[in-house]
């Protein structure tokens, strides 16, 4: 009685059973037959007679059941087959159909013959597509033929079959009235044409809209066309438009000889669903071997025009580009391409590269926000840029020699929207961008190169090592991206830098031999600064290393170095005019003087300078042919007339 009490354990519910998955497997055979038959049509016509049907009895039993081939899909690639075995399949496909067959797309191998089997097989065909229908040939006459046995026809397709013609349309229009879609497309552009438009006589207006009026005359309850690639005009787009007033969707894709002028913009916005020429093409649901070019460039939209010439540089749209056509010559008087001018050129080029600036600024109108200058600057043309427009953003001065730094610090006060400045290869020193950093608080972008391949220009090496880095650190404090190649900073220099350009994201050092960035400064840099270039990294992509040639000391200075090397091009336009057949433009800006400047004129300098260099009157000949010696070209014999 007195003994312990029992302490009652806890209840603990047993642990569940251990759940066993039992993976049933399905017998696909056990698939009701219609969700199988639904399957299947989606295999092609090809694919159930080649492989499906011989799968099981039961799929070979549903594979022969009539309405299987109500609709016959016979599309394929065109080279795994032989065109007479896919004849052959089609009709067999069509015997099956018993009759009932509604729809049929017959690609590649198509015949006049096959397409009257078809229509005599079955009359209640509403349906048709015949693509790539040219090897075995579906002809006009073969779809003119047939098209009385189509009274249901309620959509037919024509793609990439070239002998159906203008005439055949006429006969379909009349003979089927339930027409509501009709898809005609075409190769937008095919070696023919070409062949074409180098003859005399162009095609007429009418040829090019006999499709257009063949379906205008014929097919009045149409609600749905596509004319992707079609040569028809506004007149033969008009006329759709006046017969056709059930038209929902219209696809005009590729048809590059509409202007859409006049009132055909106001009565297009009527279709519910439209594609213009310029629109995407994706989607189109069939390849065109014309997609993959373009040869009327002229028909190309002006914007997209615009995009590519403005790639093109000024020099090449002056003296080329606005030659080629009337349509390339309105754009490139458009300002809107003058709102960038790069007149990057070799050094060597024999034309007035002053005057072209000048005209390009002027096509501008003001709106200029980027130039760049190659070789040829002076600071009477930088003058005539700043006082041109206010609202530059972007100046780029390479190897322009003859811009010092009274030419600069007179244009800086015009300069306060600038953003990005570049100076490589100029003979500019600390005072000059002092004043820059002073007069543009927006300056973001900083290019100070001093160097070009292995030799540095003692000519320009007058001011002390930090100076460049002073003028930057106590004026530039916005900067984000500074490059200093090939300068002579010390790591003092480097140090005023970074204390004063705090913003500092991108800086490029390279070639900078005086700097030692072993120690703290170093390990500075690496932390301060997101994208860093150091002294000894790889200076591949630097723009000027093999182009300027003659750097050194000043004794190795001479005329070479500032004319270059020039290029005589022996079939260069005489006049300016292009191959115009003697045709002559007023206008005076088809500058016929750009290529004839005289050699004083050409290099800036005076008679006294060129006395200097040792090219007086008597030696500029002998000059001339030393030099062409010395470049090696030939038995090439200059015409001198062109310099002098």
């Amino acid at each position: 009685m007195g003994g312990k009490k029992k302490h009652k354990q806890a209840f603990r519910p047993p642990p569940p059973p251990k759940r066993v998955w039992v993976v049933k497997r399905r017998n696909w055979l056990e698939i009701p037959d219609d969700v199988t038959a639904a399957i299947l049509t989606r295999v092609g016509a090809i694919g159930m007679l080649e492989s499906a049907q011989k799968v099981c009895t039961k799929w070979r039993r549903i594979c022969k059941d009539p309405l299987m081939w109500r609709q016959i899909d016979m599309r394929n690639d065109g080279t795994h087959h032989e065109m007479e075995e896919l004849e052959n399949m089609c009709r067999h496909a069509v015997d099956r159909s018993a009759g009932k067959l509604v729809g049929i797309t017959v690609e590649h191998f198509g015949t006049d013959d096959l397409l009257k089997y078809i229509t005599d097989s079955s009359s209640g065909i509403r349906h048709l597509r015949l693509l790539s229908c040219e090897e075995l040939e579906i002809t006009t006459q073969g779809l003119a033929k047939v098209a009385s046995k189509l009274p249901l026809l309620e959509e037919l397709e024509i793609t990439l079959s070239f002998n159906i013609s203008h005439e055949a349309l006429d006969v379909v229009g009349r003979s089927c009235p339930l027409l509501k879609s009709f898809k005609l497309n075409k190769e937008w552009c095919t070696f023919s044409d070409m062949e074409d438009w180098f003859e005399d006589d162009a095609p007429s207006q009418v040829e090019d809209d006999v499709d257009a009026l063949a379906i205008a005359r014929s097919m009045h309850g149409l609600h749905h066309l596509q004319l992707y690639g079609n040569k028809l005009t506004d007149d033969g787009l008009r006329k759709i438009l006046d017969c056709c007033p059930h038209l929902e969707s219209l696809d005009l894709r590729r048809c590059f000889n509409l202007n859409m002028g006049g009132d055909l913009e106001i009565r297009l916005e009527q279709i519910k669903k439209l594609w213009l020429p310029h629109d995407s093409t994706k989607g189109k649901g069939f390849a065109a071997e014309s997609d993959h070019f373009c040869f009327k460039w002229t028909e190309l939209p002006d914007d997209v025009t615009l995009s590519i010439l403005s790639r093109v540089g000024a020099i090449d749209i002056l003296e080329n580009a606005q030659k080629v056509c009337m349509k390339w010559r309105r754009i490139c008087k458009d300002p809107v391409m003058w709102r960038t001018i790069d007149m990057r050129n070799r050094g060597y080029e024999v034309y007035d590269l002053d005057k072209m600036c000048r005209h390009a600024i002027d096509r501008s109108c003001g709106n200029l926000v980027d130039i760049s200058i190659d070789h040829f600057g002076t600071n009477r043309l930088l003058k005539y840029i700043t006082d041109s427009s206010s609202r530059i953003k972007r100046l780029r001065l390479a190897l322009c020699k003859r811009i010092s730094d009274q030419g600069v610090i007179e244009v800086a006060m015009k300069l306060a929207l600038l953003e990005d400045l570049e100076i490589s290869l100029c003979r500019l020193s600390r005072k000059s961008l002092e004043v820059v950093g002073r007069s543009c608080p927006l300056l973001k972008s900083f290019k100070l190169n001093r160097r070009t391949d292995d030799d540095y220009d003692e000519s320009i090496a007058f001011t002390k090592k930090n100076d460049d880095a002073l003028a930057i650190a106590r004026t530039m404090h916005g900067l984000h991206h500074l490059q200093l190649f090939g300068n002579e900073l010390t790591n003092e220099g480097l140090k005023e830098i970074l204390d004063g350009c705090p913003h500092l994201e991108s800086l490029d050092l390279r070639c900078c031999e005086n700097l030692n960035l072993k120690g703290p400064l170093g390990i500075r840099c690496s932390e301060q600064i997101k994208k860093l270039w150091l002294p000894r990294d790889s200076i591949a992509d630097y723009d000027f290393r093999f182009t300027v040639r003659g750097y050194g000391s000043p004794r190795k200075f001479t005329v070479s170095d500032l004319i270059g090397f020039p290029r005589i091009d022996n079939d260069y336009d005489e006049y300016g005019y292009g191959n115009y057949g003697g045709w002559c433009s007023d206008d005076s800006d088809w500058y016929d003087d750009f290529t004839k400047p005289p050699l004083e004129e050409l290099l800036g300098l005076d008679e006294e300078d060129l006395e200097f260099f040792g090219l007086g009157k008597g030696r500029r000949r002998d000059y001339l042919e030393d030099f062409y010696d010395f470049e090696d070209y030939g038995d090439y014999e200059s015409d001198d007339e062109m310099f002098y």
